[in-house]
């Protein structure tokens, strides 16, 4: 790679690199061990079992993980013997590689990616995966729980490889966009693409490799259950490592999709994205993963909810001059557009935001059991307290909109069909306000809703 010149760097460089590279991101050796002796026809679990037990520190994490409720195994787990038989080759090869994610030596601050958020997406994701493939009925949710673990493989090849130039991705994606755009144009290939490149070198099973490479896809009618699994549970979480609120209808979009794929609803996908902070910071914690102390959580929660308001607060004034375009014409048949591109857009966009919040609330239920009577004194009641109203009001608005299609005698903006949603989302705050005596929203969110 010339950085000085900064060219691109050619795909078949990258794709030489990761097949000629005999101990990719800097395995340990015990992992490296481990990916030659499952690459071979016969391979025993005695062997197996003894590479993972030459290394103590993969031992301790293996059955940790093993033990964990997130495997829900009957008795307990004493030896990698066990583990092994127990839970499968497939997913304790894995387990063991998720090792080389979570190492903080992997990460360069030159990309400017906040480490903790990354680990904390990562784990978010592997746990959204377990819990979509048991309401899917996959038949593995421990291989989907693992696969999540991998999923973003290609993007820490990125960061380890090439800080600097995948830096300077991430800042052009922040004012342009689209991430997978950028990459093909500074490396000519896409961090899923890398993914797959790693993952078929592991030689892990065909359909954890084909879900790594898809993640990012919509996909189609004939899509692999796991390969839409992943891909959901990447989409119901935020994108940590180029976000951005260009393509947040694209995401609106795809989630609506392969959720109608697999056959899911909104209330399954509530029920599991309000459990997921909490399993994150429980499998964080197990093994011994930093992704934040309560005070960072706290924070991002709300950058979260300031984010949601902006965001809806820019589809709102979007929706309002692409309608007064379609008024133009048809008038009439651009009443019922309007109606129905805000429901749809903010009931989904407004019940993520919900859940989000839900899971802040859940993760600081869980510290008031850990933390002294003073420390939870000092004011963390206070901050759940607020938390619950602002989901309400949130809840509030997504009522507001959901019952405009059912209006008929409505007051319009202008004289015109343009329906005034400001105006009356703005109306059910006050009285939300009134009702619960001012204690509502940040101010961050007050402002908005003047506006």
């Amino acid at each position: 790679m010339d950085l000085k010149n900064k060219k691109p760097i050619e795909m078949a460089n990258c794709a030489k690199h990761i097949k000629e590279d005999e101990n990719l991101l800097a395995l340990p050796q015990a992992i490296a061990q481990i990916i030659e002796l499952t690459g071979k026809e016969e391979v025993g679990i005695e062997k197996l079992s003894e590479i993972i037990s030459s290394d103590a520190a993969l031992t301790g994490r293996l059955l940790k993980i093993a033990n964990s409720p997130f495997y829900g195994l009957t008795g307990r787990v004493g030896g990698v013997h066990q583990a092994t038989m127990v839970l499968g080759m497939t997913t304790v090869k894995c387990l063991a590689l998720s090792a080389a994610i979570f190492d903080p030596s992997m990460m360069s601050s030159q990309t400017g990616i906040d480490i903790e958020n990354f680990y904390g997406n990562i784990i978010a994701v592997a746990a959204t995966c377990r819990k979509l493939a048991i309401a899917c009925h996959y038949p593995s949710p421990e291989e989907a729980f693992t696969c999540g673990l991998l999923y973003d493989v290609g993007t820490l090849y990125f960061i380890h490889h090439y800080p600097e130039l995948f830096g300077s991705v991430l800042q052009k994606v922040e004012k342009n966009g689209n991430i997978i755009d950028e990459e093909k144009i500074a490396f000519g290939i896409s961090h899923p693409e890398v993914g797959r490149l790693i993952a078929e070198k592991w030689r892990l099973p065909e359909d954890i490799i084909s879900a790594i490479a898809n993640h990012y896809s919509c996909g189609n009618s004939d899509s692999k259950l796991l390969d839409d699994i992943v891909r959901l549970a990447v989409s119901l979480n935020r994108d940590v490592v180029a976000p951005s609120d260009q393509y947040i209808e694209d995401k609106i979009t795809k989630i609506g999709i392969i959720t109608e794929r697999l056959g899911l609803d909104v209330k399954i996908l509530d029920k599991i994205s309000s459990s997921i902070v909490k399993e994150t910071l429980e499998f964080a914690d197990l093994i011994d993963i930093n992704i934040g102390n309560i005070e960072t959580i706290l924070t991002r929660a709300n950058q979260e909810v300031f984010k949601t308001y902006m965001s809806i607060q820019k589809l709102f004034k979007q929706r309002q001059e692409l309608t007064g375009r379609i008024l133009h014409e048809e008038r009439e048949r651009g009443l019922l557009e309007a109606k129905q591109v805000a429901v749809s857009t903010l009931a989904h966009y407004i019940n993520n935001a919900s859940m989000q919040i839900s899971g802040q609330s859940q993760i600081i239920r869980m510290f008031l059991k850990r933390k002294s009577p003073e420390e939870i004194v000092a004011g963390l009641p206070n901050v759940l307290n607020n938390i619950d109203e602002g989901i309400r009001k949130t809840v509030a608005v997504l009522e507001e909109i959901s019952e405009l299609n059912m209006l008929d005698d409505i007051e319009y903006f202008d004289r015109s069909k343009i329906l005034n949603i400001d105006k009356r989302i703005k109306t059910r705050l006050d009285k939300l306000e009134k009702d619960t005596h001012g204690i509502i929203l940040p101010k961050e969110a007050e402002a908005i809703r003047d506006k």
